[in-house]
């Protein structure tokens, strides 16, 4: 069953060829959507980001990642460096790429940015364990695939903006956790994706 699914999704994502956000000179950023069997079923990887005053995504639920430093050649060089300094996973050691998604652009406190966020698929090994950077990440947690297929449940919750006023988004609940923004963009631009080949 989860070899299926794994055959499945990686044919998809080789045959994938996403679109890329159209920003005058913008800064870049990588997320990694994590696959890991576990009893089987494939489950996602999810970090609670840690709070700070200055992070606009500051106590978000989200995918590991972060922005291209000037010194990375490429974006998968800036996922791999995200995600093992965040959860401690090596992609080169415990991962296999599979592909990108479409490309998002970032919002913050209720307002596009210039940042072009690219998402990368990896299938990891269950050596893959993750150990998160207290500073970055205050909890992580692993997400069954089955349960985010499910139809129904996406929710719509409220959510405070900075200008005193709350919108209503879409967004997924699971062990507590409120997956919505950008995360929830990525998370059902994939699994779009794998529905629409079933």
């Amino acid at each position: 069953m989860v070899h299926k699914k794994i055959s499945r999704i990686r044919h998809q994502l080789s045959d994938h060829n996403p679109d890329r956000v159209v920003l005058e000179d913008p800064m870049r950023a990588a997320v990694a959507l994590l696959l890991q069997p576990q009893e089987e079923d494939l489950h996602v990887l999810f970090i609670h980001r840690a709070h700070h005053p200055h992070d606009p995504w500051s106590g978000h639920m989200a995918f590991p990642g972060g922005r291209k430093d000037p010194e990375d050649p490429d974006l998968l060089v800036t996922i791999s460096r995200e995600t093992r300094e965040e959860v401690g996973i090596d992609l080169d050691l415990h991962g296999e790429y599979l592909g990108r998604l479409t490309e998002v652009q970032a919002m913050a406190r209720g307002k596009l940015t210039n940042m072009a966020v690219s998402p990368f698929v990896y299938l990891v090994s269950s050596e893959a364990q993750p150990e998160p950077d207290p500073v970055e990440v205050q909890d992580t947690i692993w997400v069954p695939l089955s349960f985010m297929q499910r139809d129904g449940v996406e929710r719509t919750v409220r959510r405070d903006l900075p200008d005193q006023t709350t919108i209503e988004v879409p967004a997924l609940v699971y062990g507590g956790k409120t997956i919505w923004g950008l995360t929830y963009r990525v998370l059902r631009d994939f699994l779009g994706l794998i529905r629409e080949h079933e």
